[in-house]
């Protein structure tokens, strides 16, 4: 159901400071390994707002080290609406509410970012109930990235969320954000967090031959690199129609990414076996005292 308020703010459902709203963006082009995450987070209980904007490829994984990266804190609440923002260089334009959105970002002569995002399926809600929520999309981007003057085009298949809930810096949580999409009619999405000694699936989806379905159980398996950062990431899981989920990826560049100070993760643009070979991203996440031990 496309719903224009699903694109603006939500009123917040408690005087609760750690009240956080997101709005994310990704795109990732395999012929050059090449990625890009837009994250602006909002906490309108302390009128504060925060960006970050990185730009990598396989050649390094450090932010300092990135093709490039911005980190915006403490940023004015923005005066207007969530679908047409103006934060800090970004814009954001809804072109067709759920389904069309146009993502600008402008720094200088350091980076100019014009991509164009539309929804293959209808957004995916995972616990939207009681004042809080996240929506998920699978897109099709394409557009320029002009990076210290060379111009890019870019297009493929990536991933938008939204999400709005307390979400305190504070928490201690350890889990993964893994997807990969080969089109409309099928991709995956699997949300996993650490219980006992194991990456449980938790939520998601399948979508195969253009029929959906929430994932009700799996696991999430990885075998790292001597630096820590995921290698190879296998999903087996199944959805509520019984069907079987088993994804083989192999990351190709990754981002030691700071999203905000209370989550750190690897974000890893990867190839997967799915659908007869298809891209995503696995995000291995962590608060700091969970990457600690």
């Amino acid at each position: 159901m496309v719903r224009r308020e699903d694109d603006r703010f939500h009123a917040p459902t408690s005087a609760d400071p750690w009240w956080t709203e997101t709005c994310w963006f990704s795109f990732g082009d395999p012929r050059y390994d090449l990625s890009g995450t837009f994250y602006p987070l909002f906490r309108r209980n302390l009128g504060v707002a925060a960006l970050g904007v990185t730009i990598w490829d396989a050649s390094a994984h450090e932010p300092w080290r990135a093709l490039y990266h911005r980190t915006h804190w403490h940023l004015p609440f923005p005066a207007g609406e969530l679908d047409e923002l103006s934060l800090a260089g970004l814009r954001y334009e809804t072109l067709e509410p759920g389904s069309r959105y146009r993502v600008r970002y402008r720094d200088g002569e350091l980076l100019d970012v014009d991509l164009e995002y539309r929804g293959l399926i209808p957004v995916h809600e995972a616990g939207v109930a009681g004042g809080h929520g996240h929506l998920d999309q699978p897109c099709r981007f394409e557009g320029v990235v002009t990076l210290r003057g060379r111009r890019i085009e870019v297009a493929g298949f990536d991933m938008r969320d939204r999400s709005w809930q307390v979400r305190a810096d504070d928490r201690s949580t350890r889990g993964a954000y893994s997807y990969g999409i080969a089109g409309a009619r099928d991709a995956f999405l699997a949300f996993s967090f650490r219980l006992g000694d194991e990456d449980r699936v938790v939520a998601g989806f399948l979508m195969r031959d253009g029929e959906k379905a929430d994932l009700v159980s799996g696991t999430r398996q990885v075998v790292r690199s001597a630096g820590g950062w995921p290698a190879q990431v296998t999903i087996a899981a199944r959805d509520r129609l019984g069907r079987e989920l088993i994804a083989r990826g192999a990351t190709r560049n990754r981002l030691a990414h700071q999203a905000s100070p209370g989550l750190f993760a690897w974000m890893s643009f990867t190839a997967w076996d799915f659908a007869g070979g298809c891209h995503g991203q696995d995000q291995d996440i962590s608060s700091p005292d969970q990457l600690a031990r």
